[in-house]
This record gives structure tokens, C-alpha cells and sequence, in this order.
């Protein structure tokens, strides 16, 4: 099984850029909360085990989730 991991970090500019791996471009989000909605929405979305990872403006880790389809009811 492959897991494929979603990182959201800021960017020099301020902005959050959310690195989805099916998509060359990143994803620019004004603050930390859109970010991370829109990386848990596309994990929510995938075919396969996805890692979320968010992390702040420290590097510091905010959020490290499995989201995994195959443990839903």
C-alpha cells in the first residue's frame, strides 16, 4: 500500500502553499486554516492512504493525520 503525503507549509511570502502530489502547481492559501482544509479535503478525497502534514510558520508540526479510507465504516 502506498501513502501519499500532503504538506502544507508558508511560503517567503506569507502565504501557505499546500503540496498535493497528483499536481505540478501548489495550492496558495492566505491563512493557515484554508490550508489546512484544503490539504484534509483532498486527503478526504483520495483513492489511498494520504499523510497529512501542516505545518506552522516555525516548521514546527501542527498536524500529522492518516487519513485512510479503508478504516471507514
Amino acid at each position: 500500500m502506498s501513502t501519499v503525503t500532503v504538506h502544507t507549509r508558508t511560503d517567503h511570502r506569507g502565504d501557505w502553499d499546500v503540496e498535493l502530489p497528483d499536481r505540478t502547481a501548489h495550492v496558495t492559501c492566505q491563512t493557515i486554516a484554508e490550508a489546512r482544509s484544503v490539504a484534509l479535503e483532498y486527503a478526504a478525497k483520495a483513492p489511498q492512504p494520504c499523510v497529512v502534514i501542516v505545518r506552522d510558520a516555525y516548521n514546527r508540526v501542527m498536524l500529522c493525520e492518516l487519513i485512510d479510507h479503508g478504516s471507514r465504516n
